[in-house]
């Protein structure tokens, strides 16, 4: 018995040995499925953006590539999972602005440490955000929506795409701006956003262009503004925020590919130049303007940098607001 179990215990402790030293060998990676999560649920820019990338990455890397949708408390969940994996490469997260850099400065106390527990692979797209109405509310213009909720003050409502998302802020900021009030209803992604909306459950909506661009084509949504500098070429029509009266009110979330703090320098390096490569294709580039958004691309040193700017950014609009999320 005593040799038996003695011969157990060798072979446990040549099977950790043998399984670390596979996990060790940054040069065969990847050698299994890798997993990309998405801390929102399906339907959602988040989701259409980490799909795309999954499906030309699993390609290039000669390995599936899965992606896995973990929504909950505006994408703090997923992304608090993704930081506290293994970091071997193997589990990734299609972050965007919200949860990355607005969350962590929204809650008191943050569930991460973006630029602790991460390292940036690449920036992935920019996103245009839209103001659009339900079809049922007689405005069709920013100052017509303005001049109805001082009307009805209270009365109607917004459906946010995360507490604690851009969306959430910009809307914040258009209330204030606009001397109005009107009743937010959160939801756990731009997904479930648009479909309340769509339904007529909620009268209007920040919300990414490629979340709702099939439903403002077949004419069951209006838009009425765009949030960018410029205005859409997907939407020529439609004015920016700015040239409806208020001036400086401009906002584009963002996406980007990460890997928990301590993954392999190889690895990272592997991850960078794939994504970075097909970003910049002419592909890759008319899938994401055909949906309203801009592909891009950023070395590891770049994105952590324009990540750590965005986080000082927001957190002073955030501290000059008082707007909190707990």
């Amino acid at each position: 018995m005593k040799n038996a179990a003695s011969t157990a215990a060798v072979m446990v402790l040549f099977v950790a040995s043998f399984v670390c030293a596979q996990a060790a060998a940054p040069g065969d990676y990847p050698v299994r499925p890798v997993k990309i999560i998405v801390p929102f649920p399906t339907g959602g820019t988040n989701d259409i953006v980490a799909r795309a990338v999954g499906d030309r990455l699993s390609k290039a890397l000669k390995q599936q590539v899965i992606v896995e949708n973990r929504g909950g408390a505006g994408g703090l969940i997923g992304t608090k999972v993704v930081a506290g994996a293994r970091p071997d490469g193997y589990t990734l997260l299609v972050g965007n602005a919200g949860a990355l850099t607005v969350g962590v400065s929204l809650y008191s106390k943050a569930p991460y440490n973006v630029l602790e527990d991460f390292i940036p692979i690449s920036l992935l797209a920019d996103i245009t955000i839209v103001l659009a109405v339900h079809p049922s509310l007689p405005a069709r213009s920013v100052k017509q929506l303005i001049a109805l909720a001082k009307v009805h003050p209270g009365k109607l409502s917004a459906a946010l795409p995360g507490t604690n998302s851009i969306q959430h802020l910009l809307t914040e900021l258009f209330k204030r701006r606009a001397g109005i009030d009107f009743v937010n209803i959160s939801y756990n992604g731009g997904g479930p956003a648009m479909i309340d909306l769509v339904a007529g459950q909620n009268h209007m909506s920040f919300i990414n262009l490629p979340t709702i661009r099939q439903f403002i084509l077949a004419g069951r949504l209006r838009p009425i503004a765009v949030a960018g500098a410029r205005r859409s070429e997907l939407l020529p029509d439609v004015a920016t925020l700015e040239e409806s009266g208020l001036p400086g009110l401009t906002a584009a979330p963002w996406n980007a590919l990460l890997t928990p703090a301590g993954t392999p320098k190889e690895i990272v390096t592997r991850l960078s130049g794939e994504v970075m490569g097909m970003m910049r294709t002419a592909d890759m580039k008319q899938l994401m303007g055909n949906q309203g958004a801009n592909a891009l691309s950023s070395t590891p040193e770049d994105t952590y940098a324009f990540i750590r700017d965005e986080t000082a950014k927001w957190a002073k609009v955030i501290k000059d607001t008082g707007i909190r999320a707990d």
